[in-house]
């Protein structure tokens, strides 16, 4: 590595290790206030809080590491411009582009450690911090996440639909069942206001069953209750999903293959895993983006400020398009490759487009 790019990474990580302080103390501050109720109500010891919070701090770092490089970035080519080393550079015939070349080498290292982290460590800290808070502080003997409505159960010849489950009563509302033969022929369709699990069986009430006769004409009664064909026991509908947040790229995954084999629609879950390789990527496009604000801003005169400011824009502009981008592909409305991709493909446009103006 040549001697310049060693000094400005050398200057760079003095900011950078600052910010990225500043903003994981920013960040348990936060989640401090946020968690003040659960000493009132619970009282845990210190200890447990500790616990907390120290195994919260890599998803801190996760969500912190890109900002602390775009402004670490910014900030510390903007103190050697003020001390006219970025002017002696580019009198040395050193571009913008040469300039730029360390702090995309940590920007890429960073970009590289989110994605690793992103697929052990993270996963582990936002269960655990859960468990934590939900099981040990709140003191309840479990915690799942566990979806109540819209259930769907694909078999080989049969697919149910569950309008909502009472996890406490034990209680289906409004169950649709609708059976075929091997050939994927019409059986039967059963529908039932609700049902209660009673003596290992589900048990229908207020049922109208429509049935294929073998002369290929249908037949529809009305029951006033009936012993179900559903074979999941409250067990089996009680098992938790997994947060995607608790997931890395191959368990979420085999979730999608789940999902596609049960009938339902993955597009949510797949979102999410474009999204968890798109993401890391916004280390190396901040690290693109710090250079051209520097190079150009002047460095008197607010240049500082002015570069604080920006990075705040910047980072905050790109935060709100991705998280728009992510929640209009969980909604259907755009296909999943583009929400994960979309911000950074906007944002690493404009710095590829910045970074080469900077050179003129």
């Amino acid at each position: 590595m040549k001697i310049l790019d060693t000094y400005i990474i050398r200057e760079f990580l003095k900011v950078f290790v600052i910010c990225l302080v500043v903003f994981v103390f920013v960040f348990l501050l936060i989640e401090l206030t946020d968690k003040i109720k659960y000493y009132f109500q619970y009282n845990p010891p210190g200890v447990l809080m500790l616990k907390y919070f120290i195994v919260k701090i890599p998803g801190y770092l996760f969500f912190t590491l890109p900002m602390a490089i775009l402004l670490g970035g910014m900030l510390s080519l903007l103190m050697m411009a003020k001390h006219s080393e970025l002017i002696a550079m580019q009198a040395g015939g050193i571009d913008a582009i040469s300039i730029a070349r360390p702090v995309l080498i940590v920007g890429l290292i960073g970009s590289a450690i989110m994605f690793l982290s992103n697929e052990t460590i993270i996963p582990w800290s936002n269960r655990y911090s859960e468990y934590i808070q939900n099981v040990e502080i709140s003191g309840k003997k479990e915690f799942t996440f566990i979806r109540s409505d819209q259930i769907w159960l694909k078999a080989s010849d049969s697919i149910t639909h569950i309008h909502r489950y009472d996890r406490p009563k034990h209680a289906l509302e409004k169950v649709t069942i609708v059976r075929w033969d091997s050939e994927f022929n019409f059986l039967e369709r059963i529908f039932a206001d609700k049902a209660i699990w009673w003596e290992d069986n589900w048990t229908f009430y207020g049922v109208n069953r429509t049935v294929k006769k073998t002369d290929g004409k249908f037949s529809v009664d009305t029951l006033p209750s009936m012993k179900g064909p559903l074979k999941k026991s409250p067990d089996d509908l009680e098992q938790g999903e997994t947060p995607t947040k608790e997931m890395n790229l191959t368990q979420l995954g085999n979730l999608i293959n789940q999902l596609v084999s049960e009938g339902r629609n993955p597009t949510r879950y797949i979102v999410d895993w474009h999204d968890k390789i798109a993401f890391p990527l916004v280390c190396l496009i901040m690290g693109a983006l710090s250079v051209p604000f520097a190079v150009k801003v002047g460095p008197r005169g607010g240049g500082v400020a002015i570069g604080l400011a920006g990075s705040l824009i910047i980072a905050f502009g790109y935060w709100i398009l991705h998280t728009m981008f992510i929640a209009l592909g969980h909604g259907g409305y755009i296909p999943p490759l583009v929400a994960a991709w979309a911000a950074n493909t906007l944002f690493g446009l404009a710095a590829a487009i910045l970074l080469l103006n900077s050179c003129t």
